[in-house]
């Protein structure tokens, strides 16, 4: 009984209208990127990567730039920061418990699906449509495995809120390429 008097005031009181809160990017300085932000999905023109919800960053409200204040990024928070230890096993205890046949793979610096500033567009997640990081784990489109015709890749990981993969494809099966069109086995 308790639970469900908890459930029902939490619901009457996310119906409540909350005020209005300033976007803090509208006047420049700090700010916590989340979906009514006006760089919300754009690309930082200082790493490349895209802002996502809950990123620190640094808005310039009369030129109409942010970029990143993330220190895992390396531009305008810092050198880059790889993840920690603990964050690193509990990624691992997820995924080992958290099974899926497609292969999983964490993403290393140089990795050629991490964007290059001044390279063009960055290869995106084909869920998400938010570009890869350093250190996350992403499931490679299986076509050709030997020889990847698309190389695209789709998030995988949990511990950082990314189980894009679970959510493209409940079933974790690929046998179509979505890119090329081609059969997942290699035989198409």
């Amino acid at each position: 009984m308790r639970i469900e008097n908890e459930l029902q005031r939490g619901i009457d009181e996310g119906l409540v209208p909350r005020p209005e809160e300033p976007d803090d990017g509208d006047a420049g300085g700090v700010a916590v990127t989340a979906p009514p932000s006006w760089w919300f999905s754009l690309d930082c023109r200082s790493c490349g990567h895209t802002f996502r919800r809950g990123d620190r960053v640094r808005v310039d409200a009369e030129n109409r730039t942010a970029e990143h204040l993330e220190p895992g990024l390396g531009c305008a928070g810092g050198p880059a920061a790889e993840r920690t230890t603990e964050a690193d096993e509990f990624a691992a205890g997820l995924l080992s418990a958290w099974t899926t046949d497609a292969p999983v793979v964490r993403l290393a610096d140089g990795d050629p699906r991490l964007p290059r500033p001044g390279q063009g567009p960055a290869p995106r997640c084909l869920h998400c449509a938010n570009t890869f990081r350093p250190g996350e784990y992403v499931v490679v489109c299986p076509c050709h495995r030997d020889d990847p015709v698309c190389d695209a890749a789709v998030h995988r990981d949990p511990a950082r809120g990314l189980p894009c993969w679970e959510r493209w494809r409940p079933d974790g099966t690929v046998t179509i390429c979505p890119v090329a069109k081609a059969r997942a086995d290699g035989n198409g």
